[in-house]
């Protein structure tokens, strides 16, 4: 049932409605009418009707103004207007402001049944698209935690770009232009005890998965996904001194520690890296993880706590990291090898003898590679499970590094195999689509949306494959077709045009002949001097 509200200086037409919507079964309830502008713009606001009646003419404010006016606080109210002929004027102005309909004095009951059917039918759809929409919310809610640690990792270990931002702030409902890295990493412990590794591992998960809710409760903040014994928490901050920013994160910390305590029994530490914009946060994850490497004794360690030592430190080369996954991605394994080797001089250099550190940051980049390979093929497990066992088993960092290469060279050469294969068949796709449809009207855009391809993209691409622009490609087809059908002397050179997708005779000549250096009336008669027979145009 609707709320409907009348506005109308004529009790007759008020009078009307009713009788029309009791005798009509009309799912609509009448809350309220009016006399004038003014008071339809007060009882409106009261009331908030679904569809509203106006008529144009009424004393003081009238109908086209009180609508403006409504409109501005109740952009969901649906308005029908009333007008008598010689106002029909002021009903097309009516309509520029987004009416639904107009009725006529005098009132027709048939029309004013189907118009508010109307209205109802327009409301329903919205409260449909309502229930869609908040449906779509609660299934956003659900994936909402890994889509945070996923932005979290690919932020890390393959980069979002700044001008990304926005969305994922929208995404997540927070601001996340400034912030610090805060790192939280289980320490070893009972390693030596094989019958309780399952045990041990149960009490891992048991922390991760008290540590995310309480984390949330504290401050508003992105939980990544337990790796490696590592926890990445990023905690965006508005303003403040760094002074300011280190003490309240360092404060956060112990409250972190105050609530997982009180759940979980098991060594951990607390490692916080310095406020930067989100372009830098890198800076401040590896900040964190020095400060948890210098200060080993320490529960809660910040960065500018630690002494370090000169020329110590120097921050995993990220950048060269997204080169090697570049250059790996487009098939120049020679290129990212040799980028790789740099990448792999700083672990040397950096973990010095610590080969569990190498190790570990290898998974990493595995895990970086794989996330890459899921846009590049639908093939899955192209690292296989024993491959990533023989690096771990392994202690010899040559060793590391030699097995590491020929893992991603043979990989390679498993993807340039299956990838030669879909692209053939996801070319013949387009090849058919464009076949089967270049005698209508379609464009480079219509292509792309047929395969799920950007606009941009696709022109690019199907020019790499084809040598040719889609325009020309289409063209060519065309002329193609149309030399087929002017050999047939039933089929008048108008309905040639019309066969191959043109609407113009005259632009099909003028491109046919672009074409072929003749028109279409030209080459028809090339084929009679040639033996055919010619019908006519």
């Amino acid at each position: 049932m609707i709320k409907l509200f009348i506005a109308d200086d004529e009790q007759i037409v008020i009078d009307s409605i009713k009788f029309i919507i009791e005798k009509n079964d009309v799912k609509a309830d009448i809350i309220g009418f009016a006399k004038s502008g003014r008071e339809a713009i007060e009882k409106v606001e009261i009331l908030k009707p679904d569809v509203v009646f106006m008529d144009i003419k009424m004393p003081g404010i009238d109908g086209i103004e009180a609508i403006k006016q409504i409109k501005e606080r109740h952009k969901d109210i649906i308005f029908v207007i009333i007008t008598a002929y010689e106002y029909f004027n002021y009903a097309k102005e009516a309509i520029d402001l987004g009416v639904l309909d107009y009725l006529l004095k005098p009132l027709n009951r048939n029309k004013v049944v189907e118009t508010i059917k109307k209205a109802i039918e327009v409301i329903e759809k919205r409260r449909e698209a309502m229930l869609k929409e908040l449906e779509l919310k609660e299934k956003l809610n659900k994936i909402i935690p890994y889509l945070e640690g996923q932005f979290l990792y690919t932020t890390l270990f393959s980069g979002i770009t700044y001008d990304d931002l926005p969305l994922y702030e929208d995404i997540f409902g927070i601001e996340l232009k400034r912030g610090y890295a805060m790192i939280v990493t289980v320490e070893d412990f009972g390693k030596n005890i094989k019958d309780q590794s399952l045990k041990l591992s149960i009490e891992k998960q048991n922390f991760y998965d008290y540590f995310k809710p309480i984390v949330k409760n504290i401050k508003k903040c992105l939980v990544g996904p337990y790796f490696i014994d590592k926890l990445f928490v990023y905690f965006p901050v508005e303003g403040g001194n760094s002074f300011e920013i280190k003490n309240n994160s360092i404060e956060t910390a112990q409250k972190i520690i105050e609530a997982i305590n009180q759940k979980v029994k098991i060594p951990y530490r607390i490692g916080i890296g310095r406020v930067y914009s989100f372009d830098n946060i890198l800076k401040s994850y590896y900040e964190a993880e020095m400060a948890l490497k210098m200060a080993k004794n320490e529960l809660i360690v910040h960065f500018d706590d630690i002494a370090m030592p000169q020329n110590k430190f120097k921050p995993y080369p990220i950048n060269k990291e997204r080169l090697f996954i570049d250059r790996l991605m487009t098939g120049d394994l020679q290129g990212s090898f040799s980028i790789f080797n740099e990448i792999y001089e700083w672990m040397v250099l950096e973990y010095q003898e610590d080969v569990d550190k190498i190790k570990s940051k290898l998974i990493e980049i595995i895990g970086v590679i794989k996330r890459n390979l899921s846009y590049y093929s639908e093939e899955e497990n192209f690292i296989e499970n024993r491959e990533l066992e023989e690096i771990l088993k392994i202690n010899d960092v040559d060793k590391i590094k030699f097995i590491f290469i020929n893992t991603l060279k043979n990989l390679f050469d498993s993807i340039k195999t299956i990838n030669k294969e879909k692209m053939d068949t996801f070319m013949a796709k387009i090849i058919r689509f464009i076949e089967d449809n270049f005698n209508k009207d379609i464009t480079l855009d219509d292509v792309a949306k047929e395969v799920n391809m950007s606009y941009h993209y696709f022109s690019k691409f199907f020019k790499d494959q084809t040598g040719k622009n889609f325009i020309d490609y289409l063209t060519n087809l065309r002329v193609t077709k149309a030399k087929e059908l002017l050999e047939d002397e039933t089929v008048s050179i108008k309905e040639v045009c019309y066969k191959v997708g043109y609407s113009d005779p005259n632009y099909f000549s003028k491109i046919f002949k672009k074409a072929t250096g003749m028109t279409p009336t030209e080459y028809r008669l090339a084929i009679y001097k040639k033996g055919g027979v010619i019908g006519g145009e």
